[in-house]
């Protein structure tokens, strides 16, 4: 007994901290007018059967405003940031909202703040939805997806979310706001005309003879701690009990640098950011070590995601 009361406080407590907003909706307005011309016409002919069925609707949408207020009760969001995008790409979060209460929920609507410094009164202006919940089960969970469009390079935060419904009949608009910290980083756009700068060394390619890469097979040879273990030869292993790791080899690729004055021909900052970026995806793609140098940042020559990533972060967060 001590502990189901105990659970009812601590919801009652989680509540009075979630704010819920409710305002009827324009059905609700149309059905707040029909009541009263109803109720007028009831009276001015004195018709029992007019009052009855005007106090009954009015009952009703007394009752709707109360289911409408509890659909949105303790509801728990948890936010999580997906992977890097491109300028122009939406940008992808994870959302899990978990109902904590014993009653299902219905028709929920997920929508995110536009920019954060918009007044927060502005209801239907600030916000744009961004995901429709249907159903949500008592006391389970769910998860989706939400996609925000990308107008600029740098951090993408996804601000406050407001979940929205309209249950049960749509006469009032009931809502509540959950601030966010969650944040997506966002490249510059990968695109430009300029091709590859040719690698240094008086016009001649230094060319790698090999490097090491995911495409061939190119032996074995003795463990060194710290590498991987999905390269240990497992199947070798077996056979003499000699712990060694596979050996891949790429095909032969040049070592690049690219620089912002090999760019010095685009005018705009952004532009520059663009077809380094473009250069960035091009070498890792065709298979070369490559270094960057920008204004206070010199990266020096590697390939591979971590170094693809590290190169593109730099552009994205760069402030010239």
């Amino acid at each position: 007994m001590s502990n189901a009361l105990a659970a009812i406080w601590q919801r009652l407590r989680d509540s009075q901290k979630q704010r819920i907003y409710i305002l009827p909706s324009r059905a609700g307005y149309a059905f707040a007018g029909l009541l009263l011309l109803m109720l007028l016409g009831a009276i001015n002919y004195n018709n029992s059967l007019g009052h009855l069925l005007s106090f009954l609707l009015a009952s009703l949408g007394h009752v709707t405003m109360h289911h409408s207020h509890r659909n949105l009760r303790l509801l728990t969001l948890k936010v999580t940031p997906l992977e890097a995008v491109f300028c122009e790409q939406n940008a992808r979060f994870k959302l899990s909202i978990e109902n904590n209460d014993s009653r299902d929920r219905y028709q929920l609507e997920i929508a995110h703040k536009k920019h954060p410094k918009m007044s927060r009164w502005r209801l239907f202006k600030a916000y744009e939805p961004v995901q429709k919940i249907a159903f949500i089960e008592a006391d389970n969970s769910t998860s989706c997806t939400l996609e925000v469009k990308t107008h600029h390079r740098g951090w993408h935060s996804l601000n406050t979310l407001r979940v929205a419904s309209l249950y049960p009949l749509g006469l009032f608009y009931c809502w509540t706001l959950y601030p966010q910290t969650a944040r997506v980083l966002v490249y510059p756009q990968a695109k430009g005309r300029l091709p590859l700068p040719a690698p240094p060394g008086g016009g001649k390619q230094r060319l790698k003879a090999e490097q090491l890469g995911d495409d061939d097979f190119a032996g074995l040879r003795n463990y060194r701690e710290g590498e991987p273990l999905h390269r240990v030869a497992w199947k070798a292993m077996a056979r003499d009990e000699v712990m060694r790791s596979k050996q891949f080899s790429s095909p032969e690729g040049h070592e690049l640098q690219l620089r912002w004055q090999d760019v010095d021909t685009v005018t705009d900052t952004e532009a520059r950011l663009s077809q380094l970026c473009n250069w960035v995806m091009q070498a890792e793609r065709a298979g070369h070590r490559y270094g960057l140098q920008i204004p206070g940042v010199q990266i020096e020559a590697g390939n591979g995601p971590q170094h693809q990533h590290h190169c593109l972060k730099t552009l994205a967060l760069y402030h010239g």
